[in-house]
């Protein structure tokens, strides 16, 4: 099976950052709908099954709704600057000198952004009357987990060496002539005595 490779986990934690922005554009949370007596019609059910799914389906299909910026106070900002921070260290895991602080920068910094989502996801602001979620809690949720996985392979990947560069002086292996081997030379002959005259 194919493995996505490392440049596209790049562009997948990039892409997943800027749509984490365009989550916060979109709807988080609205108010519970208030059924009128015209709406409760004689048979019709209203068990906690029934609320639970009909409130499921709005979550996915309503557009009303407070804007993830309009429902912060401080989260939004917190976001942004994560995102900026991720898409900065996701642009320096390329380079060859910073990648391995980049990687674990990134790591933690979208481990971050999945938690505050999460956090964000459990708890709706109650006290304003804002209790159902909306869609762009939702996207937000998905964008951060695929950031968080691309990130986590991004540190698992192995490190790239540095390649070395060879000098203009520096006379390549393949041309060095090596010394002549004396392992099948012949013996020396024995030089003859010089007997005195």
């Amino acid at each position: 099976m194919r493995t996505i490779g490392f440049r596209s986990n790049v562009l997948f934690v990039i892409a997943a950052a800027v749509g984490l922005l365009a989550a916060l554009g979109r709807p988080w949370y609205a108010h519970a709908p208030v059924q009128t007596p015209e709406e409760a019609r004689i048979g019709d059910v209203q068990g906690p099954v029934e609320q639970f799914f009909s409130q499921l389906a709005r979550e996915f299909t309503s557009e009303n709704g407070v804007t993830g910026w309009a429902a912060f106070h401080s989260t939004d900002t917190i976001l942004a600057v994560l995102v900026a921070i991720a898409i900065v260290t996701a642009l320096g895991t390329l380079i060859v000198g910073v990648e391995q602080p980049c990687r674990e920068v990134l790591r933690i910094v979208t481990l971050a952004m999945l938690g505050i989502v999460v956090v964000k996801l459990a708890n709706t602001p109650d006290s304003v009357g804002l209790v159902e979620r909306r869609q762009g809690a939702w996207i937000a949720l998905g964008v951060t987990g695929i950031m968080a996985s691309s990130a986590s392979t991004l540190y698992n990947a192995p490190l790239r060496r540095k390649k070395k560069t060879r000098s203009l002086y520096q006379v390549p292996p393949s041309l060095v002539v090596p010394e002549r081997s004396h392992v099948f030379d012949s013996p020396p002959e024995p030089a003859e005595p010089t007997q005195p005259a």
